[in-house]
């Protein structure tokens, strides 16, 4: 086996759409431009850390030791989602390899395509081990899928690095509440009225009706015929989109009541 098998990759390409902005109506083409100090350096962590209840299961190892087991096929799934296909939008390149103690080790570590400026960047190695032979029954067999076991182990820590299963890495899946909660999220995103596509829909639905609103009984109607609801239904999946929604509330509200206040210091002025 080579030391220099790599997943196929693209050339670093560089996004053309600019970045939403909360407010905005307008996008440019060109090369995107990103302030690193404004840049939120959480943004990946927190869309990767939360882990579906439904891609892990309890595991113990001799001695006592418990812990939880995460899905291999789901966490190529969210990277997926996140950066698009392997190959193209991330990958992994296995940087080194040894057989040692009846044990196969590969060292790996993970590029990816930041979605917001489009640079490739790399985690840092990891290596990954597995044993070269497995007894069953009494009997001692080669395992032919130790070298796949141990890329698989040296990528998932890669990937822990970027903050996916963070929550599990962090003992949070100890927590019966924390796991309802993360059930009831992953219930909501596969929710079709919660996708990204639709909550921007819902969004420039929500601006534009704020803008036919005249006064606080308006706006007060608007938020009852379903848009409350709807926004409490976000933020369990989007807490950033909930929030940047809730605040074009405020804002009309606050455009508004200064209406009102001018509209009166002009009436005592007459």
């Amino acid at each position: 086996m080579s030391k220099t098998d790599t997943v196929a990759e693209t050339e670093k390409t560089v996004s053309t759409a600019a970045p939403k902005i909360a407010g905005s109506q307008t996008s440019t083409a060109g090369p995107v431009t990103v302030d690193a100090a404004a840049a939120d350096p959480m943004h990946l962590w927190n869309r990767l850390k939360r882990t579906d209840p439904k891609a892990t299961k309890p595991f113990t190892r001799s001695g006592g030791f418990r812990g939880t087991q995460i899905d291999p096929t789901w966490r190529l799934m969210m990277m997926t989602e996140v950066f698009g296909p392997v190959g193209k939008g991330w990958g992994y390149e296995q940087m080194d390899w040894t057989i040692a103690e009846r044990m196969v080790f590969i060292c790996a570590r993970v590029w990816y395509l930041d979605p917001q400026t489009g640079e490739k960047c790399w985690t840092g190695p990891q290596w990954g081990g597995t044993e070269m032979v497995r007894r069953r029954n009494g009997i001692e067999a080669p395992d032919d899928e130790c070298f796949k076991m141990s890329m698989t182990d040296a990528v998932g820590k890669c990937l822990v690095q970027l903050g996916l299963a963070a929550d599990v890495h962090m003992g949070q899946f100890d927590d019966s509440k924390y796991r309802e909660e993360a059930e009831a999220f992953y219930a909501a995103k596969s929710n079709p009225d919660l996708q990204p596509a639709a909550i921007a829909a819902f969004e420039e639905e929500i601006r534009k009706r704020l803008g036919a609103c005249l006064d606080l009984d308006d706006l007060e109607e608007l938020w009852r015929t379903g848009a409350g609801t709807r926004l409490r239904e976000i933020g369990t999946v989007d807490r950033t989109a909930q929030h940047r929604i809730t605040s074009l509330f405020a804002q009309k509200k606050a455009e508004i009541l200064k209406q009102d206040d001018d509209e009166g210091g002009d009436l005592e002025a007459a």
